[in-house]
């Protein structure tokens, strides 16, 4: 056989990957220009995602009119394999996201409670579901993981009369 005789099944899979890659470089260098050009952050990351998944549905589109549709079969294979590198790569936040409704549950912390978390002390100025932001005395900001917040010796200063009688 010849390398020619491989081209019709090349071709399309180095198209798509380039249309994937090609839109991932392309939402960052309009990230940059966004930003350069004052763009609110909600307006850049809508921009960067709308960019990326716009090459990401051209690639499926050349990959589709290439092969054809899925079976059934490699259907959910494939779809079993995506959800499995999502849950993978998407761990880390997932505990972090349960993390921050068991602390918002719990009533632990509040806008303006002074904590101490792992040798960092501060005034909480945001609560998310992932990360907690702190500032610190000399005028910074940290952000703490809520899954390093439940786990970690959480010192709040401030639930003195907050919480009494509760616990």
């Amino acid at each position: 056989m010849n390398w020619t005789d491989y081209l019709p099944t090349i071709a399309p899979l180095v198209t798509a990957t380039v249309l994937a890659l090609g839109g991932y470089f392309l939402s960052g260098r309009s990230a940059r220009w966004l930003r350069q050009h004052h763009a609110p952050p909600a307006a850049v990351r809508w921009a960067r995602l709308g960019i990326s998944l716009i090459g990401l549905l051209l690639a499926g589109a050349v990959l589709f009119i290439a092969f054809g549709p899925l079976t059934v079969a490699s259907g959910l294979t494939l779809s079993a394999v995506v959800g499995l590198a999502a849950t993978l790569a998407l761990q880390t936040m997932i505990g972090n996201v349960i993390s921050g409704f068991i602390l918002l549950r719990d009533r632990v912390l509040r806008l303006n409670d002074r904590i101490s978390v792992g040798g960092v002390t501060g005034t909480v100025v945001r609560l998310g579901l992932v990360t907690t932001w702190l500032r610190l005395d000399d005028g910074s900001l940290a952000s703490v993981s809520n899954s390093n917040l439940l786990s970690g010796p959480l010192v709040n200063r401030s639930t003195g009369d907050r919480l009494k009688g509760e616990y």
